[in-house]
């Protein structure tokens, strides 16, 4: 998965990736700092991912059918 990361950090692209899941309404994201706090809500601001880097990502995730 690293080929889908392109400029953005592990953190912001899983962070977006939650974002874009079209059945999640939220997401709970803890930090005990305030500069983390910003830079979450900075990655937020961003927007979900583009809707290929997305695809591509669940496919990556998405376990294999079992064989029979």
């Amino acid at each position: 998965m690293e080929d889908l990361l392109g400029d953005m950090t592990r953190l912001e692209f899983v962070l977006r990736f939650t974002l874009s899941h079209p059945a999640l309404s939220s997401t709970i994201v803890g930090t005990s700092k305030i500069d983390h706090l910003r830079a979450n809500l900075a990655v937020a601001a961003k927007g979900p991912l583009p809707a290929d880097v997305y695809k591509k990502a669940k496919q990556c995730l998405t376990p294999p059918p079992p064989s029979s």
